[in-house]
C-alpha cells in the first residue's frame, strides 16, 4: 500500500495545479466563460488530455490511498455517496472521486471545472475527467454525454455503417480537434442520423477501457452476406459487449439463403418464407414442414373439369392438361340442331325461325321449337320522315311526322326520308352563347361561339375570375405574402385586395460608433459616427476610448506596480492586478543571491564585504550597504 498522505495536503495540491478559468493549462488567459462546451473545446480539450484522470496527470500527484481513499480525489467508487463532498464521475480508468476546483475555477490539463450536487444535496465544482467515454461501446448518443462532453455521439467508428459496432466520439470542426490516433470525419449515428463530424479511431478500432468493462458496456452490430451474383441476402443483427477479457466478437449469424428448416435464415423475420420446396412436378402438392423439411404429397385434385368435351390427364411439367374432343354430343335444346364438340364445348347450329316479317314475333323453345304470333310493336314504314310506326294485323303503319327542330340557332333543319332530319351550319350568324365571359359571339360549324374575356387585373392581392351571367369579378385574395416594393419593410401580406406593408426592417448593427438608417430602394444604411466620437469597449485595460471607422477601441492600460516579485496582468473587468510569485530569482543590495518569497525579494546569501552598492558611493559590509 502506498505511504498515507493527509486529504488536505492531496486537495492543496490539487488546487495548485489549476489556471484561471475552465480551460486547459496549455492555453492562454481565455475570456470564455467557465463551464462553457462547444465543439472546439472540446477539440482543444481532446489535443492535450491523453489519459483523463488523476493518477496519470503530471500536473497532479497521485492521491497516497492509505490517507485519502476511499472518498478522496482519484480514489475508486461506484456512487457519489462514496465520494463526501464531491461527486462519483467516469474516466478511462474506471469510476473516479472527482477533485476539487482551484480558487479561480480551473484544473488540470485533461480536466474541466464543472458544477454538481453531491450526495448531500450541496453544490460544489470538481476537476470532470475529460474524454472519459472516448471509444467505449454504446446504445444510444445520451450514454456517450459527460459533463465535460455534452456534444459527443454515439457513432459508427469504421467505415462500415455500424457493422462492427457503435462508439462514443466527440464533436470536431477539424483535425487539430482530434487527439492523435483520431481522424475528424462525418459518421453515422447509432439513431440513423449524420450529426455531423466527430473524431474516430484512425483505424476504426475501439478496445474496452476499465470504465467500459465495469459498465459493461454493449453496442449493436450486425451482419451482411450477398450471393454470387451481388444481390443483397440479408443482414443479422446482434451485440458486441465489453468483460474482462475485452471486447467481444459481434453475436450475429451470418445471413444464409433461406431453406426449409423451420428458421429465419435470411434474418428478415419470417421462417422459410418463398417457394422453398417446389420439386418441379405439378401433379404433387409441395410443402414445407420447418424443422421436418419438404414434403410432395400426391396431387389431390382430381383433373376433371366436369366437360364433357374434353378428356383430361394430369403431366408433371403442365399439370392438369384438358385436351379438347369433336366427339357428338347433345346440347339439350329443341332450338339447335346437328350438336357437336367444339372448341371444348357443346354447340349446335342455331334454328331459324325469322319469317322476315317485323310485325310477327319469332321465338324458340327448347322443349317444343320455333313459334310465330302476330304484335304489335313499334315497326319502321321506311321512311326516315315519320316517328311512332307501329305494328297492326301483321303490317306496319306509318307514324306522325319527325319534328326536325334541332334548337340550335346555329343550324339550317330540313327532312329527308332516306336520312332523317338534317342540319347544316348557319356560318357567320349572329348568336348568343349566354356567356358573359365571351364576346363577341357568332355561329361556327353549327356552335355559338365568342372570344374569352382577360379578366386578369394585374393586382397580386386580389382573386380574378369571370361569371357567366356577370361578367369579370376582382374579389381581395387571402392574405398571402407580397411585395409592397419597399426593401425597408417586411413580411408585406396581402389585405382587402391590396398589399400592406409588413414590419420595419431592422437596420441596428449593435455597434455604438455607427449611425444606423434604411432606405427604401438600397435598404439598411450603417455609417460610422466622426472619428473621434466618445465610447467605451467595455473594458477597464483600455483608457481613452473613441470611435474609429465605426469602432470602439482605446489605448492599453499598462499594469506595472515596480515589484519584481509580482506577475502584473489587467482583467477586463477588476483592472489591474498581480499574482505573487515565490522561488522567483531577484536582486537585493549586499545580496549575492536573492529569490522572491510571498512577494517580496529577500537575501539567501550575502555578498563580499567591500561589494560596491547600487549607485558605487557606498560599499557592503556584513551583508548591509554602509557608509
Amino acid at each position: 500500500m502506498p505511504r498515507s498522505l493527509p486529504l488536505w495536503p492531496v486537495v492543496q495540491a490539487l488546487l495548485a495545479a489549476c489556471g484561471a478559468d475552465d480551460q486547459l493549462l496549455t492555453k492562454a488567459n481565455s475570456d470564455a466563460s467557465a463551464g462553457a462546451e462547444t465543439a472546439a473545446d472540446v477539440a482543444a480539450a481532446v489535443d492535450s488530455a491523453a489519459t483523463p484522470d488523476i493518477a496519470a496527470n503530471p500536473d497532479l500527484p497521485p492521491p497516497d490511498t492509505a490517507a485519502a481513499c476511499p472518498g478522496g480525489p482519484g480514489c475508486t467508487c461506484k456512487a457519489d455517496k462514496d465520494c463526501p463532498g464531491s461527486a462519483c464521475l467516469p474516466s478511462n480508468k474506471g469510476k473516479q472521486c472527482a477533485g476539487p476546483c482551484s480558487d479561480k475555477g480551473t484544473c488540470a490539463v485533461g480536466f474541466g471545472c464543472k458544477p454538481v450536487t453531491t450526495s448531500d444535496g450541496s453544490a460544489v465544482k470538481v476537476c470532470a475527467p475529460r474524454l472519459s467515454r472516448l471509444c467505449e461501446a454504446c446504445t444510444a448518443s445520451q450514454a456517450c454525454k459527460t459533463l465535460t462532453e455534452p456534444v459527443s455521439s454515439c457513432v459508427a467508428a469504421s467505415g462500415d455503417k455500424g457493422a462492427s459496432g457503435f462508439y462514443c466520439a466527440p464533436a470536431c470542426v477539424d483535425q487539430p480537434d482530434c487527439p492523435t490516433g483520431y481522424v475528424c470525419k462525418q459518421t453515422l449515428t447509432v439513431e440513423g442520423t449524420n450529426a455531423g463530424t466527430h473524431c474516430v479511431p484512425d483505424d476504426g478500432v475501439c478496445i474496452c477501457s476499465q470504465l467500459a468493462k465495469e459498465d459493461l458496456a454493449q453496442t449493436p452490430c450486425f451482419a451482411s452476406a450477398k450471393k454470387a451474383d451481388g444481390t443483397h441476402i440479408g443482414t443479422c443483427k446482434g451485440t458486441r459487449s465489453c468483460g474482462k477479457n475485452g471486447l467481444g466478437d459481434c453475436s450475429a449469424k451470418t445471413p444464409k439463403v433461406e431453406v426449409c428448416d423451420g428458421g429465419d435464415d435470411n434474418c428478415d423475420g419470417k421462417a422459410d418464407e418463398g417457394t422453398l420446396c417446389d420439386d418441379g412436378n405439378l401433379c404433387t402438392t409441395d410443402n414445407c414442414d420447418g424443422p421436418l423439411g419438404c414434403s410432395h404429397a400426391p396431387f389431390v385434385k382430381q383433373c376433371n373439369d366436369g366437360n364433357p368435351c374434353t378428356a383430361d390427364t394430369c403431366d408433371p411439367k403442365k399439370g392438369c392438361v384438358s385436351t379438347k374432343t369433336t366427339d357428338p354430343c347433345d346440347d339439350g335444346t329443341k332450338c339447335t340442331t346437328s350438336d357437336a364438340c367444339k372448341d371444348g364445348a357443346c354447340v349446335g347450329k342455331t334454328l331459324d325461325c325469322d319469317d322476315g316479317n317485323p310485325c310477327t314475333d319469332q321465338t324458340c323453345k327448347p322443349t317444343s321449337g320455333c313459334l310465330v304470333v302476330q304484335n304489335e310493336d313499334p315497326c319502321s314504314d321506311g321512311s326516315a320522315c315519320t316517328l311512332v310506326d307501329k305494328c297492326k294485323d301483321g303490317k306496319c303503319v306509318p307514324g306522325v311526322a319527325k319534328a326536325c327542330d334541332d334548337a340550335n340557332p346555329c343550324t339550317n333543319d330540313a327532312c329527308d326520308p332516306a336520312v332523317g332530319c338534317t342540319a347544316t351550319s348557319a356560318e357567320g350568324k349572329a348568336c348568343e352563347d349566354g356567356n358573359a365571359c365571351t364576346l363577341p359571339d357568332a355561329c361556327t360549324q353549327s356552335v355559338c361561339k365568342g372570344t374569352a374575356v382577360n379578366c386578369d387585373d394585374g393586382n397580386g392581392c386580389t382573386l380574378d375570375s369571370c361569371d357567366k351571367l356577370k361578367g369579370c369579378a376582382h374579389l381581395p385574395g387571402p392574405a398571402t405574402a407580397c411585395d409592397d416594393g419597399n426593401v425597408c419593410t417586411g413580411n408585406d401580406q396581402c389585405g382587402g385586395g391590396v398589399c400592406l406593408a409588413g414590419a420595419a426592417t431592422s437596420c441596428d448593427d449593435g455597434q455604438y460608433c455607427t449611425k444606423d438608417s434604411c432606405d427604401p430602394k438600397a435598404g439598411c444604411v450603417n455609417l460610422p459616427l466622426d472619428p473621434s466620437t466618445p465610447c467605451s469597449d467595455g473594458s477597464v485595460c483600455t483608457q481613452g476610448d473613441v470611435c474609429t471607422k465605426g469602432t470602439c477601441a482605446g489605448t492599453v492600460l499598462l499594469c506595472d506596480d515596480q515589484n519584481p516579485c509580482t506577475e502584473d496582468f489587467c482583467d477586463k473587468t477588476k483592472g489591474c492586478d498581480s499574482k505573487v510569485l515565490s522561488g522567483t530569482a531577484c536582486a537585493i543590495d549586499c545580496q549575492a543571491t536573492a529569490a522572491c518569497s510571498a512577494g517580496v525579494c529577500k537575501g539567501t546569501a550575502k555578498a563580499a564585504d567591500g561589494t560596491p552598492c547600487a549607485g558605487g558611493s557606498k560599499s557592503c559590509t556584513a551583508g548591509v550597504c554602509g557608509p
